[in-house]
C-alpha cells in the first residue's frame, strides 16, 4: 500500500493538474478578466508545465526499464506536448482556430492525467461522482443564467462557480425570481461538495491507516521485502511466498 510521501505526491501532481485545466479553460472559454490576472494565470501555467517536465524526466532516470515506464505513462508524455507553442507557430498561416483546439486537447489530456494521479481518491465515498455532478450543475447553472438574465456566457460561468463556492463578489447578481434561485440551489450545492470533500479527504486517509495496520499489509509488505533480495531466495522459500499468496487470494474472494 502506498505511503505518506506517495500520497502527498499524488494530491499535489493532481491538484496542479486541476489548476492547469482551470487557467486553460479559462483562454478557451475566452472568460474576460484582467489582462494582468491573465497574465499572471499564464505564467502559473508555465511553472506547473515546468513542474511536469522535471518530474517526469527523473521519475524515467529513475526508472530500471524506460520502454515500460513510457507505455506505462502515456497520458503523463503526451500532457508535456507543449500543444500551445505548437499551434501559436502556425497562426502565420492564420490557422487560429488551431489553437483553441490545442487547448482543448490540452485540457482533455490534463483531466486524464488528474484522473490518473486522484483516481483511489476519486472512488472514495464515490466522490467521483459528486464531482462530476457538482460540475455539471455548475455549468447548467451558467447556461440558465445566461438566457434568464441575458448576459455573456462567459460571465454567466464566472458567476455560477462563484456562487457555487460562496464567495459572492456581487459584481454579477440575478434579479429575477428565476436566477435567485438558481443561485441558492448552487449555493446549497457548493455547501453539500465542501462537506462531502471534507469528509472524502478524512475517509481516505483513515482508510490508508487502517489499511496499513492490518494482517494482510503486514505480510504483504514482509513478502516485498524479501523479492527485494530476489537472487539470494530459495527455492523453498519461492514456493512458501507462492502458497502464502494464495491463501491470500483465497481469504479475499471469501470475504
Amino acid at each position: 500500500m502506498k505511503d505518506k510521501k506517495v500520497i502527498i505526491y499524488e494530491v499535489v501532481t493532481a491538484v496542479l493538474a486541476l489548476v492547469s485545466i482551470f487557467i486553460v479553460s479559462i483562454q478557451f472559454f475566452n472568460i474576460l478578466i484582467p489582462e494582468n490576472v491573465l497574465h499572471t494565470l499564464i505564467k502559473i501555467d508555465d511553472l506547473i508545465y515546468v513542474v511536469f517536465v522535471i518530474d517526469y524526466v527523473t521519475r524515467l532516470s529513475l526508472s530500471k526499464n524506460k520502454r515500460d515506464f513510457i507505455k506505462n505513462n502515456k497520458i503523463d508524455l503526451i500532457s508535456l506536448i507543449p500543444f500551445n507553442a505548437i499551434f501559436k507557430s502556425l497562426r502565420i498561416l492564420k490557422l487560429n482556430r488551431l489553437l483553441k483546439l490545442g487547448r482543448l486537447v490540452k485540457i482533455s489530456v490534463l483531466f486524464a492525467r488528474f484522473k490518473d494521479d486522484s483516481k483511489l481518491f476519486f472512488k472514495t465515498n464515490h466522490f467521483g461522482y459528486v464531482l462530476i455532478t457538482t460540475i455539471i450543475l455548475i455549468f447548467l447553472g451558467a447556461i440558465a443564467m445566461s438566457y434568464l438574465e441575458n448576459i455573456d456566457i462567459g460571465d454567466s460561468i464566472w458567476w455560477s462557480f462563484v456562487t457555487t463556492t460562496s464567495v459572492g463578489y456581487g459584481d454579477i447578481y440575478p434579479t429575477t425570481n428565476l436566477g435567485r434561485i438558481i443561485a441558492v440551489l448552487l449555493m446549497i450545492t457548493g455547501l453539500g461538495f465542501v462537506g462531502m470533500l471534507s469528509g472524502t479527504i478524512a475517509t481516505y486517509f483513515l482508510a490508508e491507516k487502517k489499511i496499513k495496520n492490518s494482517y494482510r499489509y503486514t505480510v504483504l509488505e514482509d513478502i516485498k521485502n524479501k523479492l527485494d533480495n530476489f537472487d539470494d531466495l530459495s527455492s523453498d522459500e519461492l514456493d512458501d511466498i507462492c502458497l502464502i499468496l494464495k491463501s491470500l487470494k483465497s481469504s479475499e474472494k471469501i470475504n
